[in-house]
């Protein structure tokens, strides 16, 4: 069995990473502390009801996307467009040229 304190801190981390999400970017859009979306993805901290639901919106997800088991939940295909995926990925090599020179 998989703690959901493990899996809220896995998914929500790579959901904010693929839409090119700061801690304190994600914090904003939720309206609450970066601390408290660092201690989420830490599992210092179990977020309320009401932020799962804020946290799932800012992330463009379903509230069970947070606790799925598989890699890359099915949501992710379904929740942002084609030239948001696109965004995304220019984003994230645009940052890691950034950080190579």
């Amino acid at each position: 069995m998989v703690d959901v304190r493990v899996l809220l801190a896995k998914n929500m981390k790579r959901y904010r990473e693929i839409l090119g999400l700061s801690q304190t970017d994600l914090a904003e859009k939720v309206g609450c502390s970066p601390t408290l979306i660092g201690k989420i993805e830490i599992m210092k901290r179990f977020p309320s009801a009401d932020n799962l639901n804020l946290i799932a919106k800012a992330l463009k997800i379903d509230p069970a996307d947070l606790f799925a088991k598989s890699e890359y939940s099915e949501a992710m295909k379904t929740t942002i467009s084609r030239q948001e995926q696109k965004d995304i990925l220019k984003n994230v090599v645009l940052k890691a040229i950034d950080e190579a020179f």
